[in-house]
C-alpha cells in the first residue's frame, strides 16, 4: 500500500457509486479520512460501512450539491470530527438526457447546469476559505473529455463539463498565491452506472464507445480515481490549472 494520503483529510462528493466511490476506497488504502457525501444515501452508507469494515476513519451524510446548506454542513462536520479538509475531490455530476440542441428541454439544460457547474463551483465554495486561511489544500473537479472536444448528443452535459474546466483554470490562478493546487480530471466514458443508465437509452453506445476508443475500450473506475489520486496528491506538485485527460486516447485522435 502506498502511504501518500495519511494524515489526510479528503472530501468526496458524489461517493455512493462510480468514480467517486472508487476514489474514496483508493484514498482509503492510502491512509485518508473520508468526508463522504452523496444523494443516494443507502448506497453511501454501504461504502462508509464498507470502508470503516477496512479501518478507514469516515463521516458520511447526504449531500445535494444543489444545496449550500448540504456542502456547508459536511464539511463543518468532516472538518470538526476529522481534522480540515486537506484534499477535495469535487465529483457529483450527472450526464442528463440525450437529445438535439434545437429540441431540449430548458428545464433540463438548466438542472444539468444547476448539478454540474453551480454544484462544483459550491463545493470549491465550501472548502476554499479554510484551505486559503492554512494556506495549503487541493482541490480536484471531476470535468469530462467532453470539456475538452465537441460531442453531439449531449449538449448539456457537454456546456456543463467546459464550464468545469474553465471554473478549475480560473480558480487555479485565483488561489495559486494561497499554496493551493486546483484541477480537472477529464476521462472519456467510463464503466459506472451512469454509463449502464445512457446505453439503455442508446442502442448499440457502448460498442461505439469501444470502437472509439484507440485503446478499445471504456475505462474502469479505478482507472480514473488513480488519476485522481495523483491530482491530489504531492506527487503533482507543481500541476495547478490543468485539465487531465483520461480518456484512453480519444481525444488524441
Amino acid at each position: 500500500m502506498d502511504d501518500r494520503y495519511i494524515d489526510t483529510t479528503v472530501l468526496v462528493t458524489g461517493a455512493a457509486s462510480g468514480i467517486g466511490r472508487a476514489i474514496a476506497f483508493a484514498a482509503a488504502r492510502e491512509g485518508a479520512r473520508l468526508i463522504l457525501g452523496d444523494i443516494t444515501v443507502d448506497r453511501l452508507a454501504d461504502a462508509a460501512e464498507e470502508l470503516r469494515a477496512r479501518g478507514a476513519q469516515v463521516v458520511h451524510a447526504r449531500c445535494d450539491i444543489t444545496s449550500t446548506a448540504d456542502l456547508e454542513s459536511l464539511v463543518q462536520r468532516g472538518s470538526h470530527e476529522l481534522g480540515p479538509v486537506d484534499v477535495a475531490f469535487a465529483n457529483a455530476g450527472v450526464l442528463g438526457s440525450p437529445g438535439d440542441v434545437w429540441s431540449y428541454s430548458e428545464d433540463e439544460f438548466t438542472r444539468i447546469l444547476d448539478i454540474n457547474v453551480t454544484g462544483t463551483w459550491r463545493t470549491v465554495r465550501a472548502v476554499l476559505p479554510a484551505m486559503i486561511e492554512r494556506r495549503r489544500g487541493i482541490i480536484v473537479a471531476t470535468a469530462s473529455a467532453a470539456g475538452l472536444i465537441g460531442p453531439a448528443g449531449l449538449p448539456a452535459y457537454v456546456a456543463s463539463k467546459h464550464a468545469v474546466v474553465g471554473l478549475v483554470k480560473s480558480t487555479a490562478m485565483n488561489v495559486a498565491a494561497h499554496g493551493i493546487r486546483v484541477n480537472a480530471l477529464c476521462p472519456h466514458m467510463v464503466d459506472t452506472p451512469m454509463l449502464d443508465k445512457v446505453s439503455h437509452e442508446i442502442p448499440g453506445l457502448r460498442e461505439s464507445l469501444d470502437q472509439q476508443t484507440p485503446l478499445g475500450r471504456v475505462a474502469t473506475s479505478e482507472e480514473v480515481a488513480r488519476s485522481a489520486l495523483w491530482l491530489g496528491s504531492d506527487e503533482s506538485s507543481f500541476v495547478t490549472g490543468h485539465a487531465l485527460l483520461v480518456d484512453g486516447g480519444l481525444v488524441a485522435q
